[in-house]
């Protein structure tokens, strides 16, 4: 066992990272905006691992590629085939970032998504994915997206733990700076470990009394959660009235949560959980992707251009937001309820 983890780790740091590219480009660009506790670089990026204790504020202009096919992600310099940055600021105060937001939330109906990153990801690749789900998935929402200092490694889970911690009021005052310039609709989307932060950040809303950010949020997003269930039910008991709806899309395909199982000795985690009645009692709606499994199957969502285009076409993301059955009745899959929870497992149209 231990050769098989030491194996993996080896071939996953020869993985290339993730760089920002900067240059102009022929694509439209989509205005990101982020929310960080990295520490900014010499050329104003918030590229570093370094942990800053102050929520650092900016805004991206990122172009896709023409070329762009669905859940890929390109680096590098040339605006035809990657992902390239046209455009940035960093808001030297809160009052800025939420002028410029408020504009773009009234452009978008007041409606915000947020993204979470999890672990081993540096800000380019964190920045890029909330560019290319918003993309992919035709999202009209104010795309925004939060930065916590992950290390950026494999070998980093332990700096990324403690890091996931320190991250959480950061995350929750980015919330309550959408709410102050005016947003109506918070979903969070998060991945991996920052699942963690969203939910811990919703805890920490509930129990400041903080309703009137904590009633924004009008639904939630975990993909592959790489959180301890009985964690996540002590959590989710603290909050009390959880946002609807509340997904969690799993798959016990999902090689790094078995991975993340082996370090922390415990094979179960939120994300490849196999016994619904675990959560039985919560409000949840566990979607099971393992069937569109893409890569080590860590983010199938955003990964899989089968999964992309199946949702897509049936409208499905809407209808998972908006807790519309009509349109969630058109996909082919199988619903299993236990209680409060409900189970969906979703599979490949067979041509």
């Amino acid at each position: 066992m231990f050769y098989r983890l030491l194996l993996i780790l080896v071939l996953a740091s020869c993985t290339p990272r993730g760089e920002l590219g900067f240059s102009p480009s022929p694509s439209p660009s989509r205005a990101i905006y982020v929310g960080t506790t990295r520490s900014f670089d010499a050329n104003g990026d918030p590229t570093s691992f370094d942990r800053s204790g102050t929520l650092g504020l900016a805004r991206y202009d990122v172009a896709v590629p023409p070329e762009h096919l669905p859940g890929e992600i390109t680096y590098g310099q040339d605006p035809l085939k990657d992902f390239v940055v046209t455009g940035k600021r960093h808001y030297d105060s809160g009052s800025a970032f939420r002028g410029d937001l408020a504009a773009a939330l009234a452009r978008s109906n007041g409606e915000a998504m947020v993204f979470v990153h999890g672990y081993n990801t540096n800000f380019a690749e964190g920045l890029y994915r909330m560019t290319q789900l918003g993309h992919d998935f035709k999202i009209p929402a104010t795309l925004v997206s939060y930065s916590w200092p992950s290390r950026g490694t494999v070998a980093g889970y332990a700096y990324d733990r403690d890091s996931a911690l320190f991250a959480r009021d950061g995350l929750e005052s980015l919330l309550q700076e959408l709410r102050q310039a005016g947003a109506r609709r918070i979903v969070i989307v998060a991945h991996s470990m920052g699942t963690s932060i969203a939910v811990e950040v919703l805890r920490q809303l509930s129990i400041a009394g903080d309703r009137a950010t904590l009633d924004r949020v009008s639904g939630v997003m975990l993909i592959s959660p790489d959180l301890d269930v009985d964690v996540f039910r002590s959590l989710a008991e603290r909050i009390g009235r959880l946002p609807q709806p509340f997904i969690i899309f799993t798959s016990q395909k999902d090689k790094a949560l078995r991975l993340s199982g082996l370090i922390s000795g415990e094979r179960a985690r939120l994300g490849n959980l196999q016994d619904v009645s675990e959560v039985a009692d919560l409000k949840v709606t566990l979607v099971d992707i393992g069937a569109f499994n893409a890569g080590d199957g860590h983010f199938n969502l955003g990964n899989s251009p089968a999964l992309i285009s199946l949702l897509n076409q049936t409208g499905a993301v809407q209808a998972l937001v908006e807790s519309d059955g009509a349109s969630a009745g058109l996909l082919p899959m199988v619903v299993l309820s236990v209680r409060n929870v409900t189970q969906v497992i979703l599979r490949p149209v067979i041509q």
